[in-house]
């Protein structure tokens, strides 16, 4: 398998990249009443008891934990600062709704029988910065960890030795794709019995479909949490890459190292060869979006909840007809067959 060394016309790269996905514009404009409530800023008010807290924010607080430790934990001096730092970025929470708002006034749309969630911020004292948006739908509740997004290069993140490649989203702009990204995984299926490369790839390609949907104006590397580098490399590379997993019988296999190799978030995803830290990480979750983008391309008719919630992967992958192109020759297709019982991918050309 041959990779592409060189990122030509990078600028025609991104800006496909950026484009609008035209099948989510006809979305009519609505706005919701969004309603943020800041749990810390309570939390750390000693005139605030902590029954009062315990009250008002019942989830927030574990009935494990002894209300000595909570207490304690109210005065700690560096959680309070890290609480404030946080909160100085955050503001008045203007910015917060108008980042917020737009994307629940389109997720009420394509979802009606689901809460407009009630937003809580808080600070987590740096302890939820790989989950910094978390959500409930049934509950209609999303928590936003605010010291999630300091900013990648925030002297706080190296006192907890955050590693670089995980710094990419901890910055205030990436609030809203990593909220779909809570929500889509709160509502997309995902059958625990179906654990073929192909379906694993596609509940991830399935999750950024919902940012397509959800967040019409951004860019996709803010979707997947991807450099623009990195979104330049899937593009001119997805050929290969998507032949790769052909050749290897990946597709349909169900050996779990794959998760750790092709969709887990890391500096590279690992194809052991010499091209891989070239190769940004969770790959597959990218060639997965794209797959499933082709099965919406083939049928626009089908609804956003039918596709995320209903919908097996078998069916994404064989109504996709996705053939990407392998340095320019875009006339291969592929097509199943069961080899001693299991299915098996095989190319051939028109």
């Amino acid at each position: 398998m041959k990779f592409s060394a060189y990122l030509s016309l990078i600028v025609l790269v991104l800006f496909t990249a950026c484009k609008k996905e035209r099948q989510w514009d006809d979305v009519p404009s609505t706005s919701v009443d969004l309603v943020i409530h800041d749990i810390s800023k309570n939390f750390f008010d000693p005139s605030v008891s902590l029954q009062q807290l315990q009250t008002d924010y019942p989830f927030f607080f574990d009935d494990k934990v002894a209300d000595s430790t909570w207490a304690r934990q109210r005065l700690d001096a560096t959680e309070i600062s890290i609480y404030k730092k946080a909160r100085a970025l955050f503001g008045d929470f203007n910015e917060l709704d108008q980042q917020l708002s737009p994307m629940l006034a389109r997720y009420h749309h394509y979802f009606p029988n689901f809460k407009v969630p009630i937003v809580y911020t808080y600070s987590s004292g740096l302890q939820n910065l790989d989950y910094p948006v978390m959500f409930s739908a049934p509950d209609g509740l999303m928590f936003v960890a605010m010291d999630g997004f300091l900013g990648p290069d925030h002297k706080l993140y190296d006192s907890v030795g955050v590693d670089r490649y995980l710094r990419a989203n901890l910055f205030k702009d990436r609030v809203p794709s990593q909220a779909v990204e809570a929500i889509a995984n709160n509502i997309v299926s995902f059958s625990p019995t179906h654990q073929q490369f192909l379906d694993k790839i596609l509940f991830e390609g399935k999750k950024l479909i919902l940012q397509d949907a959800l967040l019409i104006n951004t860019p996709d590397e803010y979707k997947i949490g991807y450099t623009p580098t990195q979104l330049a490399w899937c593009i001119a590379n997805e050929g290969q890459v998507w032949n790769f997993f052909v050749e290897q019988n990946y597709v349909f296999s169900t050996d779990n190292t794959l998760q750790r190799r092709f969709l887990d978030i890391a500096p590279f995803s690992k194809f052991n060869n010499e091209i891989e830290q070239e190769s940004p990480g969770r790959i597959g979750a990218w060639l997965g979006w794209q797959i499933a983008r082709s099965y919406l391309k083939e049928n626009p008719d089908v609804s956003l909840q039918d596709f995320l919630m209903d919908m097996d992967s078998q069916k994404i992958f064989k109504g996709a007809k996705y053939k990407p192109t392998i340095n320019g020759d875009s006339t291969t297709k592929y097509q199943t067959k069961k080899k001693e019982g299991v299915n098996e991918l095989y190319h051939y050309a028109e």
